[in-house]
Protein backbone atom coordinates (compact mmCIF):
# COMPACT_ATOMS: atom_id res chain seq x y z
CA UNK A 1 0.00 0.00 0.00
CA UNK A 2 1.23 3.60 -0.69
CA UNK A 3 1.05 4.60 2.79
CA UNK A 4 3.71 1.95 3.83
CA UNK A 5 5.97 4.22 2.22
CA UNK A 6 5.34 7.11 4.04
CA UNK A 7 7.63 7.44 7.15
CA UNK A 8 6.93 11.73 7.83
CA UNK A 9 3.58 13.19 7.50
CA UNK A 10 3.68 17.12 7.82
CA UNK A 11 0.02 17.71 8.92
CA UNK A 12 0.48 21.59 9.71
CA UNK A 13 -0.27 24.11 7.15
CA UNK A 14 1.89 26.41 8.60
CA UNK A 15 5.06 25.30 10.33
CA UNK A 16 7.24 27.15 12.51
CA UNK A 17 10.99 27.12 13.57
CA UNK A 18 12.55 29.97 15.74
CA UNK A 19 11.63 32.97 14.06
CA UNK A 20 10.82 31.63 10.54
CA UNK A 21 7.54 30.23 9.83
CA UNK A 22 6.77 27.93 6.54
CA UNK A 23 3.73 27.75 4.49
CA UNK A 24 2.83 24.07 3.99
CA UNK A 25 -0.20 24.23 1.69
CA UNK A 26 0.28 20.39 0.44
CA UNK A 27 0.48 18.79 3.76
CA UNK A 28 3.35 17.26 2.34
CA UNK A 29 4.40 14.05 3.06
CA UNK A 30 8.08 12.14 2.98
CA UNK A 31 8.53 8.65 1.80
CA UNK A 32 10.81 5.97 2.28
CA UNK A 33 13.78 6.45 0.29
CA UNK A 34 15.85 9.60 -1.40
CA UNK A 35 13.86 13.08 -1.44
CA UNK A 36 15.56 15.89 -2.24
CA UNK A 37 14.31 19.09 -1.19
CA UNK A 38 15.31 22.33 -3.77
CA UNK A 39 15.21 25.30 -3.29
CA UNK A 40 17.52 28.86 -3.83
CA UNK A 41 19.43 30.38 -0.56
CA UNK A 42 17.17 32.16 2.03
CA UNK A 43 13.95 29.40 0.68
CA UNK A 44 13.69 27.86 3.96
CA UNK A 45 15.03 24.41 3.36
CA UNK A 46 17.05 24.28 6.78
CA UNK A 47 14.07 25.68 8.75
CA UNK A 48 12.21 22.61 6.84
CA UNK A 49 15.20 20.07 7.76
CA UNK A 50 15.34 21.35 11.34
CA UNK A 51 11.36 20.97 11.67
CA UNK A 52 11.71 17.60 10.70
CA UNK A 53 14.57 16.76 12.98
CA UNK A 54 13.58 18.61 16.46
CA UNK A 55 10.37 20.46 15.58
CA UNK A 56 8.15 18.17 15.94
CA UNK A 57 6.27 19.22 19.28
CA UNK A 58 7.18 23.10 18.34
CA UNK A 59 5.54 26.27 17.53
CA UNK A 60 2.43 24.25 17.40
CA UNK A 61 3.57 22.02 14.67
CA UNK A 62 1.90 19.49 13.88
CA UNK A 63 4.13 16.41 12.39
CA UNK A 64 3.40 12.31 12.22
CA UNK A 65 6.05 9.84 12.33
CA UNK A 66 5.88 6.50 11.26
CA UNK A 67 6.05 4.25 14.74
CA UNK A 68 9.70 2.99 13.96
CA UNK A 69 11.00 5.94 13.12
CA UNK A 70 12.91 6.56 16.33
CA UNK A 71 15.92 8.68 15.09
CA UNK A 72 16.13 11.59 12.55
CA UNK A 73 19.59 13.06 12.15
CA UNK A 74 20.28 16.36 10.60
CA UNK A 75 23.53 17.04 9.16
CA UNK A 76 25.10 20.60 8.20
CA UNK A 77 28.95 21.66 8.40
CA UNK A 78 28.84 23.96 11.04
CA UNK A 79 28.03 20.61 13.43
CA UNK A 80 31.66 20.11 13.79
CA UNK A 81 31.31 22.43 16.29
CA UNK A 82 28.99 20.43 18.57
CA UNK A 83 31.32 17.55 17.08
CA UNK A 84 34.84 19.08 18.88
CA UNK A 85 33.07 20.62 21.85
CA UNK A 86 34.39 24.55 20.15
CA UNK A 87 37.78 23.92 20.90
CA UNK A 88 38.80 25.87 18.10
CA UNK A 89 38.29 29.04 17.98
CA UNK A 90 39.18 30.67 14.85
CA UNK A 91 40.35 29.92 11.46
CA UNK A 92 44.11 30.31 11.70
CA UNK A 93 44.24 28.48 14.82
CA UNK A 94 45.52 25.20 13.44
CA UNK A 95 48.20 26.70 12.06
CA UNK A 96 49.81 27.88 14.89
CA UNK A 97 51.41 24.37 16.82
CA UNK A 98 51.28 26.44 20.65
CA UNK A 99 47.13 26.68 20.29
CA UNK A 100 46.83 23.58 19.19
CA UNK A 101 47.61 21.36 22.90
CA UNK A 102 43.85 21.14 23.62
CA UNK A 103 41.97 20.63 20.31
CA UNK A 104 41.47 16.48 20.16
CA UNK A 105 42.38 14.22 17.70
CA UNK A 106 39.93 12.32 15.89
CA UNK A 107 39.80 9.03 17.60
CA UNK A 108 39.18 11.06 21.18
CA UNK A 109 36.04 12.57 20.16
CA UNK A 110 34.76 9.30 18.59
CA UNK A 111 36.11 7.15 21.34
CA UNK A 112 34.58 4.03 20.92
CA UNK A 113 33.29 4.43 17.55
CA UNK A 114 36.85 3.27 16.37
CA UNK A 115 36.13 0.02 17.18
CA UNK A 116 33.07 -0.19 15.48
CA UNK A 117 33.55 -2.38 12.44
CA UNK A 118 31.24 0.29 10.26
CA UNK A 119 34.06 2.74 10.97
CA UNK A 120 36.60 0.92 8.92
CA UNK A 121 33.58 0.37 6.60
CA UNK A 122 32.54 3.47 6.15
CA UNK A 123 35.92 5.37 6.08
CA UNK A 124 37.30 2.46 3.10
CA UNK A 125 33.78 3.90 0.85
CA UNK A 126 34.24 7.43 1.45
CA UNK A 127 38.29 7.19 1.47
CA UNK A 128 39.05 8.73 4.36
CA UNK A 129 41.87 7.12 5.37
CA UNK A 130 44.44 7.29 8.37
CA UNK A 131 41.98 10.33 10.42
CA UNK A 132 42.40 8.62 13.85
CA UNK A 133 45.03 10.78 14.95
CA UNK A 134 44.51 13.64 13.27
CA UNK A 135 43.81 16.59 15.31
CA UNK A 136 40.37 17.75 14.31
CA UNK A 137 41.01 21.25 12.61
CA UNK A 138 43.76 19.92 10.49
CA UNK A 139 41.09 18.11 8.75
CA UNK A 140 40.18 19.63 5.02
CA UNK A 141 36.61 21.39 4.82
CA UNK A 142 35.89 18.14 2.80
CA UNK A 143 37.46 15.24 5.32
CA UNK A 144 35.64 17.20 7.66
CA UNK A 145 32.49 16.68 5.28
CA UNK A 146 33.26 13.20 5.42
CA UNK A 147 33.90 12.62 9.03
CA UNK A 148 30.63 13.88 10.13
CA UNK A 149 28.68 11.79 7.60
CA UNK A 150 30.43 8.71 9.05
CA UNK A 151 29.42 9.75 12.79
CA UNK A 152 25.94 10.46 11.95
CA UNK A 153 25.79 6.86 10.30
CA UNK A 154 27.18 5.42 13.22
CA UNK A 155 24.26 6.02 15.42
CA UNK A 156 22.34 4.23 13.01
CA UNK A 157 19.82 6.76 12.52
CA UNK A 158 16.07 6.07 10.40
CA UNK A 159 16.59 9.22 8.58
CA UNK A 160 19.50 11.39 7.92
CA UNK A 161 18.87 15.12 6.76
CA UNK A 162 21.78 16.63 4.49
CA UNK A 163 22.52 19.78 4.12
CA UNK A 164 23.97 21.13 0.85
CA UNK A 165 26.70 17.49 1.12
CA UNK A 166 28.60 18.33 -1.85
CA UNK A 167 30.18 21.55 -0.04
CA UNK A 168 34.02 20.87 -0.46
CA UNK A 169 33.54 17.29 -2.19
CA UNK A 170 35.81 16.80 -4.82
CA UNK A 171 35.00 14.90 -7.65
CA UNK A 172 35.97 11.72 -6.74
CA UNK A 173 35.15 12.03 -3.25
CA UNK A 174 31.63 13.60 -4.38
CA UNK A 175 31.40 10.14 -6.54
CA UNK A 176 32.07 8.14 -3.33
CA UNK A 177 29.34 10.03 -1.15
CA UNK A 178 27.04 9.12 -4.11
CA UNK A 179 27.83 5.43 -4.19
CA UNK A 180 27.43 5.27 -0.26
CA UNK A 181 24.45 7.02 -0.25
CA UNK A 182 22.52 5.69 -2.94
CA UNK A 183 22.59 1.92 -0.87
CA UNK A 184 21.59 3.60 2.43
CA UNK A 185 18.23 3.09 1.56
CA UNK A 186 19.13 -0.85 2.17
CA UNK A 187 20.28 -0.30 4.94
CA UNK A 188 17.02 1.00 6.41
CA UNK A 189 18.04 4.67 6.24
CA UNK A 190 16.01 7.39 4.31
CA UNK A 191 17.99 10.42 2.96
CA UNK A 192 16.82 13.45 3.03
CA UNK A 193 19.05 16.22 0.61
CA UNK A 194 18.66 19.98 1.44
CA UNK A 195 20.35 21.10 -2.36
CA UNK A 196 20.68 24.91 -3.76
CA UNK A 197 21.61 23.63 -6.89
CA UNK A 198 19.72 21.84 -9.60
CA UNK A 199 22.91 20.74 -11.44
CA UNK A 200 23.13 18.66 -7.61
CA UNK A 201 20.15 16.57 -7.62
CA UNK A 202 21.45 13.19 -7.88
CA UNK A 203 19.95 10.59 -10.87
CA UNK A 204 19.08 8.18 -7.82
CA UNK A 205 16.78 10.68 -6.12
CA UNK A 206 13.22 9.16 -5.63
CA UNK A 207 11.16 12.64 -4.86
CA UNK A 208 11.47 16.03 -5.47
CA UNK A 209 10.45 19.10 -3.16
CA UNK A 210 10.70 22.25 -3.79
CA UNK A 211 10.76 25.22 -2.14
CA UNK A 212 10.31 29.01 -3.05
CA UNK A 213 10.02 31.93 -0.43
CA UNK A 214 9.70 29.93 2.45
CA UNK A 215 6.53 27.96 1.12
CA UNK A 216 6.22 23.71 0.52
CA UNK A 217 5.61 22.69 -3.02
CA UNK A 218 4.11 19.19 -3.46
CA UNK A 219 6.27 16.35 -3.96
CA UNK A 220 7.51 15.03 -7.24
CA UNK A 221 7.71 11.44 -7.44
CA UNK A 222 7.77 10.83 -11.31
CA UNK A 223 11.70 9.88 -12.01
CA UNK A 224 12.16 11.64 -15.44
CA UNK A 225 10.04 14.72 -14.28
CA UNK A 226 12.48 14.61 -11.58
CA UNK A 227 15.92 14.53 -14.10
CA UNK A 228 13.66 16.68 -16.47
CA UNK A 229 13.79 19.19 -13.48
CA UNK A 230 17.11 19.62 -12.68
CA UNK A 231 18.50 20.17 -16.28
CA UNK A 232 15.69 22.65 -17.01
CA UNK A 233 16.14 24.94 -14.78
CA UNK A 234 17.55 28.23 -16.53
CA UNK A 235 20.36 30.71 -15.22
CA UNK A 236 19.64 34.64 -14.97
CA UNK A 237 22.74 36.64 -16.59
CA UNK A 238 22.25 40.61 -15.80
CA UNK A 239 24.81 43.46 -16.21
CA UNK A 240 27.17 44.39 -13.42
CA UNK A 241 28.55 47.80 -12.54
CA UNK A 242 30.89 47.75 -10.09
CA UNK A 243 31.19 50.90 -7.17
CA UNK A 244 34.30 52.85 -7.52
CA UNK A 245 36.69 51.84 -5.16
CA UNK A 246 37.10 54.58 -2.09
CA UNK A 247 40.68 55.12 -2.54
CA UNK A 248 39.96 55.69 -6.82
CA UNK A 249 41.69 54.47 -9.60
CA UNK A 250 44.91 53.33 -7.80
CA UNK A 251 47.97 51.82 -9.92
CA UNK A 252 49.12 48.53 -8.82
CA UNK A 253 52.61 49.17 -7.38
CA UNK A 254 54.23 45.83 -7.94
CA UNK A 255 55.32 43.15 -10.28
CA UNK A 256 55.52 39.86 -8.28
CA UNK A 257 52.09 39.42 -6.54
CA UNK A 258 53.22 36.11 -4.55
CA UNK A 259 56.06 33.68 -5.09
CA UNK A 260 57.18 30.85 -3.29
CA UNK A 261 60.28 28.16 -4.16
CA UNK A 262 60.69 25.12 -2.85
CA UNK A 263 57.80 25.54 -0.06
CA UNK A 264 57.24 23.18 2.69
CA UNK A 265 54.89 22.97 5.26
CA UNK A 266 55.19 19.99 8.34
CA UNK A 267 53.38 19.58 11.73
CA UNK A 268 55.09 17.23 13.63
CA UNK A 269 56.33 14.22 11.17
CA UNK A 270 53.46 15.14 8.99
CA UNK A 271 54.88 16.50 5.67
CA UNK A 272 52.06 18.11 4.32
CA UNK A 273 53.44 20.33 1.47
CA UNK A 274 56.75 20.08 0.04
CA UNK A 275 59.18 21.51 -2.91
CA UNK A 276 56.34 24.03 -3.75
CA UNK A 277 57.36 26.29 -6.77
CA UNK A 278 54.77 29.02 -7.67
CA UNK A 279 54.93 32.56 -9.33
CA UNK A 280 51.86 34.67 -9.83
CA UNK A 281 52.55 37.95 -11.24
CA UNK A 282 50.62 41.49 -11.57
CA UNK A 283 47.15 40.99 -12.93
CA UNK A 284 47.58 36.74 -13.64
CA UNK A 285 43.96 34.59 -12.58
CA UNK A 286 44.96 31.46 -11.16
CA UNK A 287 42.56 28.59 -10.38
CA UNK A 288 44.04 26.70 -7.71
CA UNK A 289 42.79 22.70 -8.10
CA UNK A 290 43.65 19.25 -5.65
CA UNK A 291 42.02 16.58 -3.78
CA UNK A 292 40.84 17.19 -0.04
CA UNK A 293 43.34 17.26 2.26
CA UNK A 294 46.44 18.26 -0.58
CA UNK A 295 47.00 21.20 1.52
CA UNK A 296 45.77 23.81 -0.70
CA UNK A 297 44.09 25.67 2.13
CA UNK A 298 47.34 25.52 3.71
CA UNK A 299 49.07 27.17 0.69
CA UNK A 300 47.04 29.75 1.05
CA UNK A 301 47.09 30.53 4.60
CA UNK A 302 51.34 31.00 3.60
CA UNK A 303 50.07 33.88 1.16
CA UNK A 304 47.61 35.53 3.47
CA UNK A 305 49.65 35.65 6.25
CA UNK A 306 48.24 33.31 8.95
CA UNK A 307 50.47 30.61 9.12
CA UNK A 308 53.81 31.29 11.04
CA UNK A 309 55.78 29.09 8.88
CA UNK A 310 55.83 31.34 6.20
CA UNK A 311 58.82 32.82 7.76
CA UNK A 312 60.45 29.67 7.39
CA UNK A 313 60.11 29.49 3.40
CA UNK A 314 61.51 31.51 0.55
CA UNK A 315 58.44 33.70 -0.42
CA UNK A 316 57.86 37.00 -1.72
CA UNK A 317 54.57 39.24 -1.71
CA UNK A 318 53.95 41.96 -3.41
CA UNK A 319 57.66 42.33 -4.55
CA UNK A 320 58.66 42.12 -0.85
CA UNK A 321 60.51 39.53 0.43
CA UNK A 322 58.55 37.93 3.34
CA UNK A 323 60.61 38.37 6.62
CA UNK A 324 61.84 41.70 5.50
CA UNK A 325 60.02 43.69 8.65
CA UNK A 326 56.82 43.72 6.65
CA UNK A 327 53.60 43.47 9.22
CA UNK A 328 50.68 41.44 8.72
CA UNK A 329 48.42 44.02 9.06
CA UNK A 330 49.79 45.60 5.78
CA UNK A 331 49.72 42.19 3.62
CA UNK A 332 46.26 41.66 4.97
CA UNK A 333 45.40 45.23 3.73
CA UNK A 334 46.14 44.55 0.47
CA UNK A 335 44.44 41.13 0.06
CA UNK A 336 40.62 40.08 -0.07
CA UNK A 337 40.37 36.45 1.42
CA UNK A 338 37.54 34.43 2.14
CA UNK A 339 37.21 30.25 2.81
CA UNK A 340 35.13 27.54 4.39
CA UNK A 341 37.41 27.90 7.17
CA UNK A 342 36.78 31.17 8.24
CA UNK A 343 32.94 30.89 7.72
CA UNK A 344 33.22 28.25 9.65
CA UNK A 345 34.81 30.16 12.88
CA UNK A 346 33.39 33.17 12.18
CA UNK A 347 32.08 34.68 15.24
CA UNK A 348 30.06 37.98 15.13
CA UNK A 349 27.12 39.47 16.52
CA UNK A 350 27.40 41.97 14.10
CA UNK A 351 24.94 42.76 10.81
CA UNK A 352 25.29 42.07 7.28
CA UNK A 353 25.66 45.94 6.97
CA UNK A 354 28.77 46.18 9.53
CA UNK A 355 30.62 42.73 8.02
CA UNK A 356 30.19 44.21 4.86
CA UNK A 357 31.22 47.74 5.51
CA UNK A 358 34.55 46.33 7.84
CA UNK A 359 36.16 45.01 4.35
CA UNK A 360 36.52 48.87 3.68
CA UNK A 361 38.91 49.05 6.46
CA UNK A 362 41.96 47.55 7.26
CA UNK A 363 41.92 45.05 10.12
CA UNK A 364 43.41 47.20 13.00
CA UNK A 365 40.70 49.79 12.37
CA UNK A 366 37.27 48.24 11.24
CA UNK A 367 35.45 49.96 14.50
CA UNK A 368 35.23 53.47 13.85
CA UNK A 369 32.02 55.18 13.03
CA UNK A 370 31.52 54.88 8.69
CA UNK A 371 31.36 57.54 7.02
CA UNK A 372 28.91 58.33 4.55
CA UNK A 373 31.30 57.03 1.68
CA UNK A 374 31.74 53.90 3.38
CA UNK A 375 28.34 53.61 3.96
CA UNK A 376 27.17 54.05 0.32
CA UNK A 377 29.72 51.84 -0.84
CA UNK A 378 28.42 49.05 1.23
CA UNK A 379 25.28 49.66 0.04
CA UNK A 380 25.92 49.58 -3.58
CA UNK A 381 27.75 46.06 -2.76
CA UNK A 382 24.97 44.44 -0.87
CA UNK A 383 22.91 45.43 -3.73
CA UNK A 384 25.21 44.39 -6.50
CA UNK A 385 25.54 40.74 -4.43
CA UNK A 386 21.71 40.81 -3.92
CA UNK A 387 22.07 40.73 0.35
CA UNK A 388 19.94 44.60 0.74
CA UNK A 389 17.04 42.84 2.57
CA UNK A 390 19.33 41.13 4.63
CA UNK A 391 21.23 44.19 5.93
CA UNK A 392 20.18 44.33 9.59
CA UNK A 393 19.95 40.67 10.15
CA UNK A 394 22.70 39.19 12.06
CA UNK A 395 25.27 37.00 11.01
CA UNK A 396 24.08 34.33 13.20
CA UNK A 397 20.79 34.28 11.92
CA UNK A 398 21.82 33.55 7.75
CA UNK A 399 21.87 30.49 6.39
CA UNK A 400 25.00 28.87 5.45
CA UNK A 401 24.89 30.52 1.76
CA UNK A 402 23.87 33.51 2.58
CA UNK A 403 26.87 33.51 5.36
CA UNK A 404 29.06 32.91 2.99
CA UNK A 405 27.82 35.52 0.70
CA UNK A 406 28.50 37.64 2.89
CA UNK A 407 31.92 37.30 3.57
CA UNK A 408 32.58 37.00 -0.17
CA UNK A 409 30.83 40.81 -0.45
CA UNK A 410 33.68 41.51 2.71
CA UNK A 411 36.23 40.23 0.86
CA UNK A 412 35.29 42.15 -2.71
CA UNK A 413 34.54 45.16 -1.81
CA UNK A 414 37.79 47.03 -1.29
CA UNK A 415 38.85 45.69 -4.69
CA UNK A 416 42.32 44.80 -3.18
CA UNK A 417 45.16 43.73 -5.39
CA UNK A 418 45.03 40.33 -4.68
CA UNK A 419 42.03 38.46 -4.37
CA UNK A 420 42.02 34.88 -2.51
CA UNK A 421 38.87 33.03 -2.99
CA UNK A 422 39.20 29.56 -1.62
CA UNK A 423 35.45 27.45 -2.73
CA UNK A 424 33.62 30.85 -2.87
CA UNK A 425 30.76 29.60 -5.00
CA UNK A 426 29.82 26.36 -2.76
CA UNK A 427 26.52 26.67 -0.90
CA UNK A 428 24.98 29.35 -3.46
CA UNK A 429 22.40 28.38 -5.68
CA UNK A 430 23.09 28.66 -9.37
CA UNK A 431 21.75 32.52 -10.24
CA UNK A 432 24.15 33.82 -7.35
CA UNK A 433 27.03 31.51 -8.37
CA UNK A 434 26.94 32.71 -11.80
CA UNK A 435 26.78 36.40 -10.53
CA UNK A 436 29.80 35.96 -8.26
CA UNK A 437 31.60 34.58 -11.26
CA UNK A 438 30.61 37.77 -13.21
CA UNK A 439 31.56 40.27 -10.78
CA UNK A 440 34.97 38.09 -10.50
CA UNK A 441 35.57 38.80 -13.87
CA UNK A 442 34.66 42.50 -13.61
CA UNK A 443 36.83 43.15 -11.20
CA UNK A 444 39.91 41.87 -12.48
CA UNK A 445 39.20 43.58 -16.30
CA UNK A 446 38.95 46.99 -14.52
CA UNK A 447 40.96 46.71 -11.86
CA UNK A 448 43.84 44.26 -13.37
CA UNK A 449 44.09 42.70 -9.59
CA UNK A 450 45.43 39.34 -9.58
CA UNK A 451 43.05 36.25 -8.33
CA UNK A 452 43.30 32.58 -6.95
CA UNK A 453 40.29 30.83 -6.96
CA UNK A 454 40.14 27.47 -5.55
CA UNK A 455 37.47 24.75 -6.59
CA UNK A 456 36.74 21.28 -7.36
CA UNK A 457 34.62 21.79 -10.56
CA UNK A 458 35.39 23.28 -13.88
CA UNK A 459 31.54 24.75 -14.16
CA UNK A 460 32.71 27.04 -11.17
CA UNK A 461 35.55 28.46 -12.55
CA UNK A 462 35.16 32.01 -13.89
CA UNK A 463 36.15 33.17 -17.48
CA UNK A 464 38.40 35.65 -16.50
CA UNK A 465 41.03 32.23 -15.50
CA UNK A 466 44.22 32.43 -17.22
CA UNK A 467 46.38 30.20 -15.54
CA UNK A 468 45.77 26.30 -13.24
CA UNK A 469 48.12 25.14 -10.34
CA UNK A 470 47.48 21.63 -9.17
CA UNK A 471 48.16 20.40 -5.84
CA UNK A 472 49.10 16.26 -5.15
CA UNK A 473 48.70 14.82 -1.87
CA UNK A 474 51.48 13.79 -0.26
Amino acid sequence: MESDNIIISLDSERLGYGNVVLANPHKVKIRKGITVVYGKNGSGKTTLGTIMEKGRHAYGNRITFRPEIRSVKMLSFTDIHSLSGMEVQYHAQRMEATMNDLVPEVAEILGCKIGNPLWQEFCRLFNLNDVEGKKINYLSSGELRKLLTINALLDNPDVLILDNPYIGLDASSRLEFDNTVRRLPDRGVSVIMLLCDPGDIPEYASALITMESLTISKPLIDHKKILGFSHSQTIVSKPITLPLPLDGSRSLCHEIAFSIHNGHIRYGSREILKDIDWTIRKGERWVLTGANGCGKSLLLSLICADNPQAYANDITLFDRKRGSGESIWEIKNRIGYVSPEMQLFFKSNSSVREIVMQGLRNPLNRYKLPTEEEISTSEAWMELLDLSHLAEKKFSELSNGEQRLVLVARAMIRQPELLVLDEPLHGLDADKKNNVKTIIDTMTAQTGCSLIFVTHYTSEIPSCITHTKNLTKL
